[in-house]
């Protein structure tokens, strides 16, 4: 899902402790900086960043 970042995402995102990246997600590899279901490691931590957000569907905390 591709999300447009505006200042109501990064007021929201440091309100709720908004987690979304790679680096956060139960999927991620840390030692091997890749997703352990085969997709690209992005959006990493500095996304919020950029002008566009694109979110992952099978992000999980577990």
């Amino acid at each position: 899902m591709r999300t447009p970042v505006d200042s109501r995402l990064l007021d929201e995102a440091a309100r709720f402790a908004f987690r979304f990246s790679c680096d956060d997600c139960a999927h991620f590899d840390a030692d091997r900086e890749r997703c352990s279901l085969g997709y690209p490691a992005a959006p990493r931590r500095d996304a919020l960043e950029r002008a566009h957000l694109e979110l992952c569907k099978d992000f999980d905390l577990g």
